[in-house]
């Protein structure tokens, strides 16, 4: 009987600490969007726009729409972001695309629920010439920091900002 418990407790213990994608619950609604590509730079540009979260596939994904406007060209832009949660990875699954580039984004994205922030890693970026990682910082419901930052080596101390995705909710 006291193993039977010591069971129990454990298959509890775990299933209260295990995630799902209703941990990116905050992800959902309506946001205006300003990127910042390059901050800092020389070749700094904004995207602003809106973007548009939602459940998706019987609520397994979650899909975030986005449609900008490049300040360079006044071009707009549409992608599009899928989050699902890989339970055997035990990280959320992101993949990006876009209409106006022919290759999409692959990112593990650990959740850190008690300090409201999220690393985002990935391999090597779309171009497949450097490694990227990120920080999401939701700690304020109503505001969304995205920053990334990409490098030609994994272990190489100067990694340089290549975006920062500012979202804030619709009233």
């Amino acid at each position: 009987m006291k193993q039977l418990m010591t069971i129990i407790l454990c298959v509890i213990g775990t299933s209260a600490l295990s995630q799902s994608i209703k941990d990116l619950d905050f992800l959902i609604g309506e946001w205006e969007v300003k990127e910042t590509l390059y901050p800092g730079t020389e070749r700094t540009w904004t995207e602003n726009g809106k973007r548009t979260c939602g459940y998706y596939l019987k609520d397994r994904f979650i899909k975030c729409e986005s449609l900008t406007v490049d300040s360079r060209n006044q071009k707009e832009r549409a992608y599009v972001y899928f989050f699902n949660y890989d339970e055997k990875q035990e990280c959320f699954q992101v993949t990006s695309l876009a209409h106006d580039f022919p290759l999409h984004g692959q990112h593990k994205w650990f959740l850190d629920k008690e300090n409201k922030i999220i690393q985002a890693i990935s391999p090597v970026n779309v171009f497949q010439d450097k490694f990227f990682r990120g920080t999401i910082d939701f700690s304020n419901p109503d505001k969304i920091v995205w920053n990334g930052w990409a490098s030609k080596y994994i272990k190489d101390k100067e990694w340089k900002q290549v975006f920062n995705d500012v979202t804030s909710r619709k009233k």
